[in-house]
């Protein structure tokens, strides 16, 4: 989880080097949204371009492509590979290959768990 986060923070790091760039055209975007007081500053005062955080716009899309796929677990949670940064690009394109393959089998029976149980919950 270290390592996940530790890559998220990374991740949102160059993020936000490359959307300072772009700020001029996000802070006119910005504007016609009502902000609550502070709320440009992480809400505590501090300058949250200082402090390395990445503020995310509702509705806006984020792509954790570095953090790995997403694998369906087959009690239905879902979890990442720990170990993804460490792989090579050639393991993490068989990973990927095989994992998509899997989820898609364990989404299927997991949707039709999910739909038994609301079909008992009707009948009750």
């Amino acid at each position: 989880r270290r390592a996940a986060l530790a890559l998220v923070l990374v991740a949102s790091l160059a993020f936000s080097a490359a959307a300072s760039e772009e700020s001029g055209a996000a802070e006119t975007a910005h504007a016609e949204f009502p902000m609550l007081e502070g709320a440009g500053d992480g809400g505590d005062g501090a300058d949250s371009s200082a402090s390395g955080t990445r503020q995310i716009v509702f509705g806006e899309k984020v792509a954790l492509d570095e953090l790995g796929p997403i694998i369906v677990n087959e009690d239905c949670t879902m979890r990442r590979i720990t170990n993804w940064e460490t792989m090579s690009a050639r393991e993490r394109r068989g990973i990927s290959k095989r994992v998509v393959e899997r989820n898609r089998e364990r989404l299927e029976r997991c949707r039709e768990l999910e739909a038994g149980k609301e079909e008992l919950r009707r009948s009750r």
